[in-house]
């Protein structure tokens, strides 16, 4: 008799544990996977039409709406281009906010840019964000921004416009001169608004352009690059990086109106990449550089320095030139090399036969 009771007792008791276990189990997930009891004011900063490459600073309050303190456990922006404020461990009383503090770095070419920064509290899995938007735009735009000769489209049309409603010329469009759909530049007069016919480059996939370059006649505008979509334009533009463990993330420097005679220098950022390895630096040496050099004979290009970034990039300061002789529209490769391998990035430049007195 002693042993039964001792029996039911001992399986009452295991049934109340694994009860009492399993509870817990289909509370706890519920009660982390819900978001933090905060609100972000505002939601969204968006900057509007912004020039390429140029940065901007934007607030965002982290309110606690909830009845218990939290911490701030990871701050995480979605790319390279935002920096942020070091917020992790904060505590957050409850009914107070704390201040985010984050800077979007516009690229350096056209079109639309959106960046999130992610914000996860001790205790709640699911992350809550803030977003940063803006427009890098020129003061002449393409309608779209972009060539799309993807799945075998071999011609389209884009509309080119002065944002501003002034007249302007357009000198070139893919390297050749413009092919309009409705305009006689012989007889004419400038317009602000230009319709122009593409047609898709029929180059190898290795030698496939990521960049189709519109020339024009403004001082502020010289130039307007268009990404090249195309089966040969994504990931197949670029196989090596995985092996040499950096990759470019703006495929094009924009270097404007360059005299004869005359260089100058810009900035060509380099990231770390291995997505195998979830992002580990197994080889340290990735941000070495070693040389620049020229892949076109329209080029000059070397090595003006260097300027650390985060761990995970580098800005590699290009000195570029027309070659001798070299007049117009120029667009070409440069090599960057480091301690682990060699990429090329596309540059491009408006060429003047003198300075401007």
């Amino acid at each position: 008799m002693r042993l039964m009771r001792t029996t039911i007792i001992t399986v009452g008791l295991s049934l109340a544990v694994a009860s009492a276990l399993a509870a817990r189990a289909q509370v706890a997930p519920t009660a982390t996977t819900q978001p933090a009891p905060v609100v972000i004011d505002p939601p969204l900063v968006d900057f509007g039409k912004v020039h390429p490459g140029s940065k901007h600073p934007a607030k965002f309050a982290i309110r606690n709406v909830g009845m218990q303190p939290l911490t701030i456990k990871s701050v995480v922006p979605s790319c390279k281009c935002t920096d942020v404020n070091a917020l992790v461990g904060s505590v957050i009383a409850p009914r107070a906010s704390v201040e985010l503090l984050a800077t979007l770095d516009v690229p350096g070419t056209p079109g639309e840019k959106e960046a999130k920064v992610f914000l996860t509290f001790e205790g709640y899995a699911a992350p809550v964000m803030a977003v940063l938007k803006a427009d890098a735009s020129l003061p002449v735009r393409s309608n779209p921004a972009f060539i799309d000769s993807l799945k075998k489209v071999s011609t389209g049309t884009i509309a080119v416009t002065s944002v501003d409603g002034k007249p302007f010329r357009i000198l070139s469009g893919g390297g050749v001169a413009p092919d309009y759909l409705d305009f006689d530049a012989a007889k004419d007069a400038p317009r602000a608004s230009y319709t122009l016919r593409w047609t898709a480059s029929t180059a190898a996939c290795e030698s496939m352009p990521l960049w189709w370059v519109i020339e024009t006649d403004r001082d502020d505008c010289p130039l307007v690059p268009l990404r090249v979509r195309h089966e040969c334009t994504g990931s197949r533009a670029d196989a090596t990086k995985t092996i040499r463990y950096w990759f470019i993330p703006e495929p094009l420097g924009v270097a404007g109106r360059v005299a004869q005679g005359q260089s100058t220098v810009i900035p060509i950022t380099i990231e770390h990449y291995n997505p195998a390895g979830r992002g580990a630096i197994v080889r340290p040496e990735w941000s070495k550089v070693l040389a620049v050099r020229s892949l076109s004979p329209q080029l000059v290009a070397s090595l003006d320095g260097v300027r650390p970034g985060n761990k995970d990039d580098v800005a590699v300061l290009v000195r570029v030139a027309p070659a001798v002789g070299v007049t117009g529209i120029v667009y070409g490769y440069i090599e960057i090399e480091t301690a682990t391998g060699r990429g090329a990035v596309a540059i491009s430049m408006q060429v003047a036969a003198s300075a401007t007195p």
